[in-house]
C-alpha cells in the first residue's frame, strides 16, 4: 500500500495476491484486490471523493467429496493399476469414488467492483447546514464452466455433461443526507435528515448440455450436445427509506436522541411495502455531577436508556404473488414432442408486511481507575411481532404444503458485558485484557392468537424458535429385557430403546420431547495481549457453552445392509457377549425411528494467539525503512470440548474441516 498527498488532496493505493490451498484436494482460492481512496477539497465549501476496490477471485477445481470419504468402505481402491481414478472403487456397488471430482473441468470465476462515491456541501448561506451525496455501486460478475468428461461417472454415463453458468449482481445505493448542527450556549442541537434509494437486480444464464462427440472442447460446445437445456433467472428489489434524527445535549451531560425512519421494500404485499420505526435513547453523563467528582477512582459514568423499533424485510422477491411452475411432458400428434404445463407451486400472500421488533436497553458506560479498567454493561428486551415464517399448510390447496405469513410473537433478551483492562504496565512490561460476556434468551410468545403450539413446524411457546424436538434414547435393548410386553414389542436385543415419555405402552409421535437446547446458556471471549520491550504476544479465547445439537455420526442406520459404507470406529458397540447401554449393535435396523444422538456441543477454542517482534526505529532507518515487523501466528491453535464429531462449530459433520494455520510474516515500511 501507498499513502500520501498535499494540503486538499489525499489517497491510498493498495494490492493484494491471496492463493491458498486448501485441505481437501482442488479446494483451492486466489484472488487479486486493488483499492484506491481519494479525498480532495476542491473549495472551501466542496469535497469530493471515491473508495474504490475491484477484485478477482478465482475459485475454479472441484474439490474431493469430505462426505463421500466419510462413508467410502475403506477397503476399496481409489486408484487402478494405471494409476487412473477409478469411477466405481468398489465394482460390486454404485458408490463412486470420493476424489472422483478431481477429473472434472471446472473454471470459476468472479469479478467484483466495490465503489463508494461522495460528495460534502457546506451551505454557508445557512451556518451550520451541510448536504452529503453518498453513491455506492456493488457489482459481482461470477462466469462458471464446468465439464465432466468420460473419465467421470456423469461424464461416463451421458457422453459428456457441460454446464455453463453467469450471473450478474447490481447493487446500487444512493443517498441525500442533510445536516444542520447549532449551538445556544450550553446547548447543542443537530438535526440529520436522510432520502435513499436501493436496487439490486440479480440475473444469471444456465445452459446444461450432454452427449457430446468427443471430451476435447469441454464446456465450450454446448451447442453440439444431443440434449440441450437452457435457462434463466431475474429477480430484481427496490428500497426506499427517510430517516429524520435529532440530537440534543445540554452542558454535554444531559443527551437525547430522536429518530424516525419510514422504509419501503418492495417485495411485500400492495398495502403493507412500507413501515414506520421510531426510536427514542437517553444519555446521562452522571460521572461529571457535582456529587460524584470527590470519588478519584470515577473517571467516567454514562447511563444509558433507549427505546426502538426496527423492521426486518428477509424474504426473496415475488413471495407475496401466487405462481406457477413449468413441467415438461412428451405431446403433440406424434407423442414426442416436448411440450410444457403449468402448475401452482406458491400461494399469494398480498398482506405480507414488516416485521418489527420493539426492543428497549438499559446500559452503563464506565472507566475506573485513570481509566485502567473501562467498560459498559447493557440489559435488553426485544419483542419482535409479525414474524416472518413459513407455516406449514395442508396439501389439499394443490400448491406447496407451506406460506410465508407474518405469525406470532418472539422474545429476546439478554445482558452484554465489553470489558478493557490495563492489568500492568512499568518496567516496558504492558500487559491488557479484552473480555466480552454475552447471555441471551429467545422463546416464542404467542403463534396464532390461541395459545396453541405448532408441533408440525416445531414451534412451542415458551421454547426457542429453534429447538431439538425427538424421540428420547433411554439406552439399548438388552438380551434379558421382556421387549414383546414393552412399548417396542417389535425390537430385537442390541435395538435402541425409546423412552416412552408418556407411559401410555406405545412408542409414537406423543412421546417427543425437546431435548437439551441449541440456544447457548453463555459466550464469551477474552484476549490477552502482552508486550515487552519490542516483543508482543497476543492469544484470543472463544468459548459456547451450554449447547446441545444432533451428533449424525453416530446415526447406526447410516452404515446400510451388510456393512456397505464406513461407520464410525467405537469399542462400546452392544454385543451379546457383552452387552452394554450406550451404543448398539453394529447392524443395519436398530434405530427404525431414526432418533437422533446427541451431545453437549460446548467448547473453548483457542482461537488465535500471535508471536511478533518490532525492530527499533534508530536500527531500521539506516538501511531506509520507517518501520519492519516480524510475526508468527497460529490460528485454531486447540479446542476443548466434549464433542465427537469433526467440531462443534460446524453444521455438518462431513465436510470440509476447520483449518489449523501457521503463519509466519513480514511487514515493512518506506
Amino acid at each position: 500500500n501507498v499513502s500520501g498527498g498535499s494540503e486538499n488532496v489525499q489517497y491510498y493505493i493498495s494490492g493484494s495476491i491471496l492463493d491458498v490451498k486448501g485441505i481437501a484436494k482442488n479446494d483451492d482460492f486466489q484472488r487479486i484486490t486493488g483499492r484506491i481512496n481519494v479525498s480532495a477539497s476542491i473549495t472551501e465549501w466542496l469535497e469530493l471523493g471515491t473508495n474504490t476496490q475491484v477484485s478477482e477471485a478465482d475459485r475454479s477445481g472441484d474439490p474431493a467429496s469430505f462426505g463421500g470419504a466419510f462413508y467410502m468402505n475403506p477397503l476399496t481402491r481409489a486408484y487402478n493399476d494405471e494409476g487412473e481414478l477409478t469411477l466405481f472403487p468398489w465394482p460390486e456397488d454404485i458408490f463412486t469414488n470420493p476424489l472422483g471430482n478431481l477429473n472434472n473441468i471446472r473454471d470459476d470465476k468472479l469479478l467484483r467492483i466495490f465503489t463508494n462515491n461522495y460528495l460534502d456541501v457546506k451551505l454557508n448561506f445557512i451556518p451550520g447546514l451541510s448536504y452529503r451525496l453518498n453513491t455506492g455501486l456493488n457489482y459481482r460478475n461470477r462466469n462458471i464452466g464446468r465439464y465432466q468428461g468420460r473419465n467421470t461417472v456423469a461424464g461416463f454415463t451421458n457422453g459428456g455433461v457441460a454446464i455453463v453458468t453467469n450471473g450478474v449482481t447490481k447493487d446500487i445505493l444512493v443517498e441525500n443526507i442533510l445536516s444542520y448542527t447549532k449551538d445556544f450556549g450550553e446547548h447543542t442541537f443537530n438535526f440529520t435528515g436522510l432520502y435513499s434509494f436501493q436496487k439490486i437486480n440479480d440475473e444469471s444464464h444456465e445452459t446444461q448440455s450432454q452427449g457430446f462427440p468427443n471430451d476435447v472442447m469441454s464446456y465450450y460446445q454446448p451447442g453440439l450436445g444431443t440434449l440441450i437445456q437452457p435457462s434463466s433467472t431475474y429477480a430484481e428489489q427496490n428500497y426506499i427509506s427517510y430517516m429524520g434524527r435529532i440530537n440534543y445535549s445540554f452542558k454535554n451531560k444531559y443527551l437525547l436522541t430522536l429518530t424516525g425512519r419510514r422504509d419501503g421494500y418492495s417485495a411485500f404485499g400492495a398495502d403493507e411495502k412500507f413501515g414506520f420505526f421510531p426510536s427514542v435513547a437517553l444519555g446521562w453523563q452522571i460521572g461529571d455531577e457535582p456529587f460524584l467528582q470527590n470519588i478519584n477512582a470515577l473517571d467516567l459514568l454514562k447511563l444509558r436508556i433507549s427505546y426502538g423499533e426496527n423492521g426486518n424485510q428477509a424474504i426473496n422477491p415475488y413471495t407475496t404473488l401466487a405462481q406457477m411452475s413449468a413441467d415438461a411432458y412428451l405431446g403433440g400428434p406424434d407423442g414426442q414432442t416436448i411440450l410444457y404445463g403449468f402448475y401452482p407451486s406458491a400461494l399469494g400472500t398480498s398482506n405480507l408486511g414488516w416485521e418489527t421488533t420493539k426492543s428497549v436497553n438499559f446500559g452503563v458506560d464506565f472507566g475506573l481507575f485513570n481509566n485502567r479498567l473501562q467498560g459498559s454493561i447493557d440489559y435488553y428486551v426485544a419483542n419482535t411481532y409479525d414474524l416472518l415464517l413459513n407455516r406449514t399448510i395442508s396439501p389439499v390447496h394443490g400448491a406447496s404444503t407451506s406460506i410465508l405469513q407474518n405469525i406470532g410473537e418472539t422474545r429476546n433478551s439478554g445482558i452484554e458485558v465489553l470489558l478493557t483492562s490495563i492489568n500492568l504496565n512499568q518496567n516496558g512490561f504492558k500487559w491488557s485484557t479484552n473480555f466480552n460476556f454475552t447471555i441471551n434468551r429467545n422463546e416464542i410468545v404467542d403463534l396464532y392468537g390461541d395459545g396453541q403450539d405448532d408441533i408440525a413446524n416445531r414451534w412451542f411457546i415458551g421454547q426457542p424458535i429453534d429447538v431439538n424436538f425427538d424421540h428420547v434414547i433411554d439406552g439399548v435393548w438388552q438380551s434379558d429385557d421382556d421387549i414383546e410386553n414393552g412399548p417396542q414389542p417389535d425390537a430385537m436385543p442390541g435395538d435402541v430403546k425409546i423412552m416412552d415419555t408418556n407411559d401410555d405402552g406405545v412408542i409414537d409421535n406423543l412421546d417427543r420431547e425437546i431435548i437439551g437446547s441449541l440456544q447457548p446458556s453463555y459466550i464469551a471471549g477474552i484476549t490477552n495481549d502482552l508486550s515487552y520491550k519490542n516483543f508482543n504476544l497476543n492469544f484470543f479465547i472463544h468459548t459456547v457453552q451450554g449447547i446441545t445439537k444432533q451428533n449424525t455420526l453416530l446415526q447406526p442406520n447410516e452404515i446400510w445392509p451388510d456393512t456397505r459404507r464406513n461407520a464410525i470406529y467405537r469399542t462400546d458397540y452392544w454385543t451379546p457377549e457383552n452387552g452394554g447401554n450406550t451404543y448398539p449393535a453394529n447392524r443395519e435396523f436398530t434405530n427404525n425411528l431414526l432418533t437422533g444422538f446427541y451431545q453437549d456441543a460446548s467448547f473453548i477454542r483457542l482461537r488465535d494467539i500471535s508471536l511478533s517482534y518490532n525492530f527499533d526505529l534508530e536500527q531500521i532507518q539506516k538501511i531506509g525503512l520507517s518501520n519492519l515487523r516480524v510475526y508468527f501466528n497460529i490460528r485454531n491453535a486447540l479446542t476443548i470440548t466434549k464433542w465427537s464429531a469433526l467440531d462443534p462449530e460446524l453444521g455438518s459433520q462431513r465436510s470440509i474441516p476447520l483449518n489449523r494455520v501457521y503463519l509466519l510474516g513480514l511487514r515493512l515500511g518506506i
